[in-house]
């Protein structure tokens, strides 16, 4: 498969992460603006010289907070997927690789009311395509989620089997077939670029790949 497509494909998968953050942020912005304006109605009653109970000022302003706090990780997770593609090969921690990705398809999770878990050793470490990897693993996670009822669970679990590893994709599912349309094209030219191969058993989906690409 030609570099060329798998770039279209990852600049695709930017491209609905983008877009999913961008709403995101639009909802915390909401939320702080809506928070703002009471801490204006306090201080205009202040200045009329109507009491405002400090708890109510102190519950206000833990809400702008948290709502800082979750921008900051939402950006920090979209800045962490951008620089994946700063190196062609890149070194990582499957762990964290993975959680990252999981965080990024929360809203579509919540949507859904989908719980999603994960179980990986903290400990494995991997070289390959981490851009073309990451993506994957997204487009994966999506199209479960895109076949799964509401209120499902995925689970995510990681075998290490040197010189390969494994991630174990189980649904649990009112959906008959979850993999039905898996892979797709995309899918599997993304999985050609970092020589991964995947099989299904009945709500499973193993997707193997090499500790290090070569």
């Amino acid at each position: 498969m030609e570099k060329a497509t798998t770039d279209r494909i990852c600049v695709q998968v930017f491209a609905k992460i983008s877009a999913s953050i961008s709403h995101e942020i639009k909802n915390t912005l909401s939320i702080i603006n809506e928070n703002a304006g009471l801490l204006d109605d306090f201080a205009h009653m202040a200045e009329e010289g109507v009491g405002v109970a400090v708890e109510r000022v102190h519950a206000v302003t833990k809400t702008i907070a948290k709502q800082v706090d979750r921008s900051n990780i939402i950006m920090k997770n979209l800045n962490r997927f951008a620089h994946s593609a700063d190196n062609y090969v890149a070194h990582g921690n499957l762990e964290e690789t993975l959680a990252l990705v999981v965080a990024l398809t929360d809203r579509q999770a919540a949507m859904k009311n989908i719980t999603t878990t994960l179980h990986c050793p903290p400990d494995i470490a991997f070289s390959t395509y981490l851009i073309t990897f990451e993506s994957l693993v997204y487009l994966t996670v999506l199209a479960l989620f895109q076949a799964s009822t509401e209120g499902s669970t995925l689970a995510i679990e990681v075998e290490d089997e040197t010189p390969k590893i494994t991630i174990c994709f189980t649904v649990q599912s009112g959906a008959a077939h979850p993999f039905a349309n898996y892979p797709d094209d995309d899918q599997k030219a993304l999985a050609e670029q970092i020589a991964a191969s995947c099989r299904i058993e009945e709500n499973q989906l193993f997707l193997s790949f090499p500790c290090a690409v070569s």
